[in-house]
């Protein structure tokens, strides 16, 4: 059987990441308006406008999927925490019992059942 082994180190850097990059694309629709009055051109203004209403469609779409992905990392560490949470309170709570007597059935053959 393997071992399952998690790094929290490693969810919790990959959530703060995913963060960064979502303030990062949230911040970039608020450059587009900065640079409208430096293009000059009339053409050159409306081919700005045609890639920054693609690249905002566009930008909303993978804001979405980096959300999504910060929560998952974010309730699988989580899971994993009360898991192991759980677990430790098991190996607690059995070292604990381990001492008293009657702790299970013992068979013809001396193992428990």
């Amino acid at each position: 059987m393997t071992d399952l082994k998690v790094s929290y180190d490693r969810l919790e850097e990959s959530s703060r990441n995913l963060q960064a990059i979502q303030r990062e694309l949230e911040d970039t629709g608020h450059h587009q308006s900065d640079i409208a009055g430096a293009l000059g051109s009339g053409d050159m203004a409306h081919a700005m406008h045609d890639f920054a209403s693609n690249w905002d469609y566009h930008r909303h779409k993978l804001l979405d999927k980096i959300q999504a992905m910060g929560e998952m990392a974010e309730k699988t560490m989580e899971a994993f925490k009360d898991v192991d949470e759980k677990l430790r309170n098991g190996l607690t709570d059995a070292g604990k019992g381990a001492g008293k007597s009657g702790g299970g059935a013992v068979g013809k053959g001396g193992a428990q059942e």
